[in-house]
């Protein structure tokens, strides 16, 4: 036999559920979605106040993770601008540069070995090599000079920084250098 067994209940119980703003609080913070997790957080603990939900963990987790992620992505990204131009980097995008005019220089001396004037030219998206264009991955180089007379003498230099103290070159017999000999 199985006896009943009898449950007071109180008249002014919380009514269980009504988690759903806190757990979506919680999944927007497990998302990285930051600043969404931040407001279904903020909704979420204001209904466990007025009574609505039961429980107070799901949206405090998820008001926490969308703050924290919030905040680091925030310092991830203020580390990418303030090393987007530092020094290193700009040397860094200057040698890439130089070494793809070069190579540009070594196609452009296979296909014609006679040829002794080459115009190298720097525009706004992009370095000219005898005609051809060349995609330009740094922003900074200011200035670009080339000299040389035959396929296998010959050396650019790429004037770079916004004091243009960052100078780096690219010789044909040497590879990269820091900048073309005098001369």
């Amino acid at each position: 036999m199985v006896d009943a067994v009898e449950t007071d209940v109180e008249d002014d119980a919380s009514v269980a559920g009504g988690d759903g703003v806190g757990i979506a609080a919680f999944v927007a913070g497990c998302l990285a979605l930051g600043p969404v997790a931040i407001v279904l957080g903020a909704i979420g603990l204001a209904r466990w106040r007025s009574g609505a939900a039961s429980r107070r963990s799901w949206p405090l987790a998820g008001l926490v993770l969308g703050v924290v992620g919030t905040l680091l992505l925030l310092a991830g990204w203020l580390l990418h601008v303030g090393t987007e131009r530092s020094e290193g980097t700009v040397l860094a995008h200057a040698q890439v540069d130089v070494i793809t005019v070069g190579n540009a220089l070594v196609a452009r001396h296979v296909a014609d070995p006679q040829a002794t004037d080459v115009d190298v030219v720097v525009e706004d998206d992009a370095y000219v090599v005898a005609g051809d264009r060349v995609p330009r991955v740094s922003a900074d180089v200011a200035a670009v000079s080339y000299a040389g007379s035959t396929a296998w003498d010959w050396c650019v230099t790429l004037v770079a920084g916004a004091d243009g103290s960052t100078t780096v070159g690219y010789a044909a017999t040497a590879g990269l250098v820091e900048a073309c000999p005098a001369g």
